[in-house]
């Protein structure tokens, strides 16, 4: 087996801090190794699904190289290494966003709707979008399309790097990811905030029949934030709560992770460079009408996500090379497992 890679020691290393700081809450968070055991499955899933798609590719095109890489033994650990470390990036990024109202309670949403508004030339640009785009058709397809976008992008982008046969590429993607979530979790407990729909509802309120599924939503993660707080005081949880469910604006993950594999997809699968160029302007929009962040938390997410991405890009990965792959689709591969 090779020696650790930067994401499993990245993430071991904040699962382990994180623990020791907020050790006082697991009765909140419950047990690490049973959400470590969920998300490893789930994850597992997308992997599974992600070969049997670039499997049936390789079968339709006759080309067994594929075959021939992923039942080498190094990309089945490495695989197992992904699909496990994933899952603690996921535990550790809940785990930290989930007790932000316990160890850091002051709210800068003030703030930050006050500097959106100086970035924005006095106005305030999630309720200028929001009042731009008001026609309630377009507020249903946002309403419908926000939530879906990023579940549906978040399954392609594991399915995609888990399934994938280049092994630098794997890696690099992963180190980039865990640096993405992991550091976005600290900025979360650093700069706590709402968004503004949920610290400041009353302008979202009026359009409650058009984002019905968004304000469903988030009324599920405020009680689940409240129940973490009457938990901590003493008190009985209304209902049962949920590490996933935390609630934290600044900086926007979800603007951050489109953009991150954007940009890698920009590089190796010139399919996906369409589609997750589409999702980037789809979640920045709509992260700011249906007033789950603001401007300047999604400003943060874009450059977070460019950081991660030139900080753990192969800095000599063969452009001939990935141009093919791009070429070839999602299911290609040259042979050896390079790009």
């Amino acid at each position: 087996m090779k020696r650790p890679y930067f994401f499993e020691i990245f993430a071991v290393a904040n699962l382990i801090v994180i623990a020791l700081v907020a050790r006082a809450s697991l009765p909140i968070v419950g047990s690490p190794l049973g959400h470590l055991i969920v998300f490893t499955l789930g994850i597992g899933a997308q992997a599974v699904a992600g070969i049997a798609v670039r499997s049936i590719v390789a079968l339709v095109r006759r080309d067994r190289s594929y075959f021939y890489v992923i039942h080498s033994r190094v990309w089945i650990v490495d695989t197992l290494r992904l699909i496990v470390s994933g899952a603690m990036v996921i535990v550790v990024y809940g785990w930290i966003k989930l007790v932000v109202p316990i160890y850091h309670p002051r709210l800068f949403d003030p703030e930050l709707w006050e500097l959106d508004r100086a970035l924005f030339f006095g106005a305030a640009p999630t309720t200028f979008f929001l009042d731009l785009f008001g026609a309630r058709w377009f507020l249903r397809l946002i309403d419908w399309a926000y939530a879906n976008i990023f579940f549906a992008s978040a399954s392609i982008a594991y399915a995609w790097v888990l399934s994938h046969p280049g092994r630098r590429i794997r890696i690099a993607f992963a180190n980039g990811n865990a640096l993405l979530w992991i550091t976005g979790g600290w900025l979360y407990l650093l700069v706590p905030s709402l968004g503004p729909a949920l610290r400041f509802p009353e302008v979202w309120f009026a359009h409650s029949e058009t984002l019905r599924f968004t304000q469903g939503l988030q009324a599920v993660l405020m009680r689940n934030y409240q129940n973490v707080i009457r938990v901590w005081n003493g008190e009985a949880a209304t209902e049962p709560i949920r590490i996933v469910f935390g609630i934290g604006a600044f900086p926007s993950l979800h603007v951050a992770f489109q953009m991150y594999v954007f940009l890698w997809t920009r590089r190796v699968w010139r399919t996906g460079q369409v589609l997750f160029g589409i999702f980037v302007f789809a979640i920045f929009l709509g992260s700011m009408i249906t007033g789950w962040h603001y401007l300047i938390d999604s400003l943060a997410g874009l450059l977070m996500a460019y950081l991660a991405y030139r900080s753990c890009f192969p800095k000599h990965a063969d452009d001939d090379r990935t141009a093919d792959d791009a070429r070839r689709g999602a299911g290609g591969t040259d042979g050896t497992g390079s790009t």
